[in-house]
């Protein structure tokens, strides 16, 4: 009796196995075929600042040039600390 229900849950096991192969490669077969679509360039959006961010960069800017300066007159002012050293 035992022997019996276990070759029928191997059989139906088996028909399951080949079932699951089966419809895996059939959508395995039809993913493959969908169409690709090309990607299109897109033209770039071209950036214009508003005022409030003109306002922004142009004191970015003058913070960055005043920092320039501060470094130059410390790199100068270590330059002849270093010459006095010597």
């Amino acid at each position: 009796m035992r022997k019996q229900q276990y070759e029928t849950s191997a059989k139906i096991a088996m028909i399951a196995l080949i079932g699951i192969v089966l419809s895996l490669t059939i959508n395995i077969a039809i993913g493959k075929h969908d169409p690709v679509q090309e990607a299109v360039a897109q033209e770039p959006i071209r950036w214009t600042p508003t005022p409030l961010e003109q306002r922004k960069m142009d004191s970015l800017y003058s913070i960055d040039a005043s920092t320039k300066a501060d470094m130059d007159s410390i790199m100068d002012m270590i330059d002849a600390i270093l010459i006095k050293l010597e």
